[in-house]
């Protein structure tokens, strides 16, 4: 072996190779090469005499030998090169083509409020197009209550929605607004109550600036007060006055009209956000939850405390219902809240609270269901989301090019926020949204199909029925009396 190796290498020394690192790089080689041979050798075969292995060492291996050396090193710098190569392409492909991988960095934008605090005019420096990001390349489905956008809207499907149909709405009406390549502008008609109109159009503003460039031109007629005006028996039927009706915007719908529902961004803003934020525990919130049984009843028309109180983990007990907003017509009787009559309140309350007191572990997952329901699918972002459909899914109906009326005015973060004072301005301040969202919103969800609303709306009716069997029938077999 020793021989072999000795003149292999003294072979090498002959030879005129590239340089002299190569040939120390060789000479290297070898030795190890010899080492490893006798160490396996004599390891497995100890005392043995290995001199024959001399004779596998002809001048044609020796050459071979020599060459491969050479060729080794040769093709390991080719292979690095090859690497080195494929890395970059690797590099640049993937960073071209997937780059929306890459999570965008959030931007916040502060408010540029000048000396004086007597804003006027909008600033151009907030972006108009924003990329964003999400999980698995696409965005989270919307809970299954923002089906009711295509409910709302469906009376303008067949014929889409006319700027005659808009003009139509402007006696009840509060103020028109109009979206044109991603800024708004306002019309104003006349005051709504406290300062609902205001806040209605601040919380719109956060929704731009929160999905800045998203939402395409749109023009509508937004209605503060708080019941529905647009009946449907007037655009239905052989006693139709005129059809299709005017879509008009507002915070709450019944069964009776078509008026198309808005949350009340005046109640889900700024205090919903703090609720949320500090998991409703160190809020007013927290101070109402200490019952084991909440009552949410109506007053002129809907009430904003309803998700105050199903956020609570108590059982809601619901009085029978006129009105709905944005969600309610998603929650279930007897798995988000117990049903209670409104015609005979007392009596149902008191069974209400009885069953509850003798089925404590169904009264809690009633309790805990509703609050569930609240926390998690009514989170600020879902609001935000809800109000980016609706606008969306409107824009798509229209019939006509919306344009800037010549009494309307821009209106945008700075101009409203920057002069305002007092708990005015901390609300604006405290539900600001800073900068754009580096998520897309959540995917819309088909419409119902007619079979499975109405096997909805059937279980409903069917739940509220078995209540309403079981409490006659407490109070037969009862001898209490109110």
């Amino acid at each position: 072996m020793a021989f072999c190796m000795a003149s292999v290498s003294h072979k090498i020394n002959k030879k005129n190779l590239w340089n002299e690192r190569l040939l120390h790089h060789c000479k290297t080689m070898l030795q190890n090469m010899q080492r490893f041979s006798s160490t396996i050798l004599q390891r497995y075969q100890p005392g043995r005499d290995f001199s024959w292995f001399r004779f596998f060492c002809p001048p044609l291996i020796e050459k071979a030998l020599a060459a491969a050396c050479s060729i080794t090193i040769f093709t390991f710098f080719i292979f690095f090169i090859l690497f080195v190569l494929a890395a970059f392409i690797s590099s640049f492909f993937f960073s071209s083509h997937f780059n929306y991988r890459k999570t965008p960095r959030p931007i916040v934008f502060q408010l540029k409020c000048p000396a004086g605090n007597l804003t006027r005019s909008c600033p151009g420096s907030y972006p108009t197009t924003f990329d964003t990001v999400d999980s698995e390349g696409k965005p989270a489905v919307c809970p299954d209550y923002f089906r009711w956008i295509h409910e709302d809207l469906k009376p303008w499907k067949a014929t889409g929605i006319s700027r005659d149909m808009v003009e139509r709405a402007k006696g009840s009406a509060h103020f028109r607004l109009v979206i044109v390549k991603g800024k708004a502008y306002i019309e104003k008609y006349k005051k709504s109550i406290q300062t609902r109109d205001v806040f209605t159009i601040w919380g719109i503003l956060q929704l731009l600036r929160r999905y800045p460039g998203k939402l395409p031109d749109l023009e509508l007629m937004f209605d503060c007060d708080d019941r529905p005006v647009i009946k449907s028996d007037d655009y239905r039927g052989p006693n139709a006055t005129q059809a299709p009706p005017p879509p008009l915007f507002r915070y709450c719908g019944d069964s009776w009209t078509l008026d198309v529902v808005f949350p009340d961004w005046s109640f889900w803003g700024w205090d919903w956000m703090l609720e949320a934020q500090q998991g409703y525990k160190q809020s007013d919130v927290s101070k109402q939850c200490t019952h084991r049984y909440k009552i949410y009843i109506e007053g002129w028309a809907w009430s904003v405390s309803e998700k105050y109180i199903l956020a609570c983990d108590s059982v809601t007990l619901v009085v029978k219902p006129h009105y709905y907003d944005f969600f309610m017509r998603s929650l279930q009787p007897m798995h988000h809240y117990w049903p209670i009559k409104d015609n005979d309140k007392c009596r149902s309350i008191k069974f209400a609270v009885d069953w509850g007191n003798s089925h404590t572990q169904q009264a809690q997952a009633i309790g805990r269901a509703g609050s569930v329901f609240i926390q998690e699918e009514l989170k600020m972002e879902y609001v935000y989301d809800y109000m980016f459909h609706l606008l969306n899914e409107y824009a798509k109906l229209l019939r006509f090019e919306p344009s800037i009326p010549k009494g309307a005015e821009e209106v945008c973060a700075e101009t409203m926020a920057c002069p305002a004072e007092g708990v005015e301005k901390r609300f604006m301040m405290e539900s600001l949204v800073n900068g754009p969202s580096v998520t897309s919103p959540c995917a819309l969800p088909p419409p119902y199909d007619p079979q499975h609303l109405g096997a909805f709306l059937t279980t409903k009716i069917n739940s509220m029925k078995q209540v309403e069997r079981w409490e006659k029938k407490y109070w037969k077999n009862s001898t209490r009396t109110l």
